[in-house]
Formats: structure tokens, sequence, C-alpha cells
């Protein structure tokens, strides 16, 4: 009898300081319901600036490394951002109109870098149209919609401007900047400055025509030019003598535009990701 309550008491300590323990671990590795809906607001938005930018977002680039790049910014900008988790909206209501906002902070600021990409290709169209590709256009897999050679040497030109600029930086920065103008779960349909856009809109537009005016220009040139031998000359096909005379002008114009044309795309790439972030405001 002596013995086995010796044991007991012998064991009692060791119980106790197991129990002690679990208690320890299970405080540590315990999370917050405001924690937890903090970082699903983070990651929401993290989530949908990634898929909709250009690049990041690019059917060629795997889910996996998406949604890892995404898990891995939510989890640098959680403990900077300087949000209190008691203004975290914990109830399903309230988080679930949160979470969506997120979501359409996000999808904006992707639009918006994705926009200053489609300015460049606009330009690609407009000088590929007037040397005559537009005949030659093949359907694209990656962006699903018909692309021709000149949209394709537009779009990795500016790729290796977009990187060489450290332009992949500028977006990440571009990201991480929201959720100081916008904290998490604050923000509410005025946040997308519609005011804007119009002039955002505007200077994409303008750029296009600068980026392809050297090409354009000297192919309008081309044309008055074969229209004044069609004239003198009426037993002349102009069609066919201007087609390829087109084309050899347009390459070559590109060709000695180039270096003007790299300094500005990179300084217009520059610029335009710096303004995408006045499309929000707090």
């Amino acid at each position: 009898m002596d013995d086995r309550d010796d044991g007991e008491l012998h064991r009692a300590p060791v119980r106790a300081a197991a129990g002690a323990g679990s208690l320890v671990l299970s405080e540590v590795f315990t999370v917050s319901p405001q924690w937890s809906a903090h970082f699903l607001l983070v990651l929401g938005r993290v989530t949908a600036a990634v898929v909709a930018a250009p690049l990041f977002g690019a059917r060629s680039v795997p889910t996996q490394i998406k949604v890892g790049l995404s898990i891995l910014l939510a989890l640098i900008v959680l403990p900077l951002e300087g949000t209190p988790l008691a203004a975290i909206p914990v109830d399903l209501f309230s988080f679930a109109s949160a979470f969506g906002m997120e979501i359409l902070i996000g999808i904006a600021f992707g639009i918006g870098v994705m926009l200053v990409f489609q300015g460049m290709e606009m330009a690609a169209s407009i000088v590929s149209i007037q040397m005559g590709f537009g005949l030659g256009e093949i359907f694209d897999p990656l962006t699903g919609a018909q692309t021709g050679v000149l949209q394709q040497f537009y779009k990795m030109l500016v790729t290796l401007i977009f990187f060489a600029m450290n332009g992949h930086y500028l977006v990440i920065q571009g990201i991480l900047h929201t959720f100081e103008v916008i904290p998490p779960g604050t923000g509410d349909l005025t946040v997308i400055a519609g005011d804007r856009v119009a002039p955002f809109f505007g200077a994409l537009l303008v750029t296009s025509i600068q980026i392809a005016l050297p090409v354009f220009g000297a192919l309008m040139l081309t044309d008055l030019a074969m229209a004044l031998v069609g004239r003198t000359v009426p037993q002349l096909n102009v069609l066919v003598v201007g087609f390829p005379v087109k084309i050899g002008v347009g390459l070559v114009t590109l060709a000695a535009a180039m270096p003007l044309m790299t300094t500005f795309i990179s300084a217009t790439l520059g610029r335009a990701l710096v303004d995408v972030n006045g499309l929000l405001r707090p």
C-alpha cells in the first residue's frame, strides 16, 4: 500500500508538468479570430492584385507560384500593417463585406497595372495595321485574343524593359502601398477615385500614340508618296508595289527609332506604375 502511494506521489509531478506543458503550447499556437480575419483580408487583396496584374497573373505562370507569392506577401504585410485587431470585423456579414471590398481594391490595382501594358500593345496594333500585318494575326493562347508579329515583338520588348527597370519590384511595392492608403477592413466603393480614372486613360492613350508616332508618321508619308506615284504613273499597280514598300519603310523606321523608343517606354512605365497608386484614395 505504501509502495503504491509512493509511486503515485512520484508520478503526480510528471503528470502536472506534462499538463502544464500542453497548456503552454496550446496558448502559444492559439490563433485569435481577429488575427485570422486580419490575415484573410490582407491575403484577399494581395491575391486579387497578383492575379489581375500582368506577368504575375499570366496563364503561363503556374497557380502554385501565384498562391505562394500571395501568401508570402500577405505574411510580409501582416506584421508591418498597423491596423488594430479590435477594428477587424469578425462577424460573418461584416467580414464578408470587408473581404469583398478587399478583392475589389486588389482587382482595381491589378487592372490599373494591366492598362499600362495594354497601352503599349495598342501602339503595336496601330503600327501593325498600318504596315499591313493585320492579316497575319494568330491566336495567342496566353491572352485568348488575336495577336500579330509586331504585337508579340512589342510585348517582349516591354516585358524586358519592365524587368530591367525592376518594374516587378514597383508592382510589389505598389501592392504594399495600398495598405498604407487603405488599411484592410476600412475601404468602401469611394476609395476608387473615379475622377482620376479618365485622366489616367487619357495619359495612356497619348502614350500609345507617342510610341507609334515615328513609324506611323513614316507610313503616312509613304502612303502619300505612293498616291502621288499612282497619279503620275497610272500603269503602276500601287497596291502591289506599296505593300512591300510600306513593310520595308516601317521596319527601317522601327529599327532607327528603337534607342529612343526604349528610353521613352522605360520612363513611361516607371511613371505609369507610380500613377496607378493614385487611382486609390483614402
